[in-house]
């Protein structure tokens, strides 16, 4: 769980256990910074900073920089743990990270504000704000800020389907 402003990280192992992450950096507790954090299997996090760093800490505290994104808002960690999937609100793309390299690339999103459906660069997004993983690693769930919409990316082909959300706020239940 990441805090807002001055607050710590925390978290939550398998044993229910809290464990609080000090992360002082050069200008002060990166705290302050935080937009998302996601553990590791070795009991490290990932964490996106507002600064557009996503970094590695450790479970022994270690911080290295793993890339930069503008504006990530989320992340989601791959189930074997190679690669990252960020939700980059401010280009309206999802994005793809390889831990081992740091290289990024695009998975889905041309650039345009939009919510059409499509394969990579065809499809459209709105400000994703929200990104998980299905256990097998096999399909992204994104959450866009504007559009009211829950999208489903597949991994590979990345094709970009809307399996829920009709595009206007509202809070009927169906499908």
């Amino acid at each position: 769980v990441a805090g807002g402003f001055e607050a710590p990280i925390f978290g939550a192992r398998v044993v229910g256990q809290v464990t609080t992450l000090a992360l002082e950096g050069e200008a002060g507790p990166l705290a302050s910074l935080l937009r998302a954090v996601a553990s590791d299997r070795a009991g490290g996090w990932y964490v996106s900073t507002k600064e557009g760093s996503l970094l590695h800490v450790s479970a022994a505290g270690r911080i290295r920089t793993v890339a930069t994104c503008e504006d990530c808002r989320n992340i989601a960690l791959s189930p074997d743990g190679s690669v990252l999937f960020l939700a980059d609100w401010g280009n309206h793309k999802i994005r793809r990270v390889e831990v081992a390299t740091g290289a990024v690339s695009t998975v889905a999103g041309s650039g345009i504000r939009g919510s059409a459906d499509g394969v990579g660069g065809a499809a459209e997004f709105d400000s994703p704000y929200g990104v998980a993983i299905s256990p097998d690693g096999g399909a992204l769930f994104v959450t866009h800020f504007h559009t009211h919409k829950r999208r489903r990316v597949a991994v590979a082909p990345p094709a970009v389907t809307t399996p829920a959300g009709g595009g206007t706020m509202g809070s009927a239940d169906g499908v």
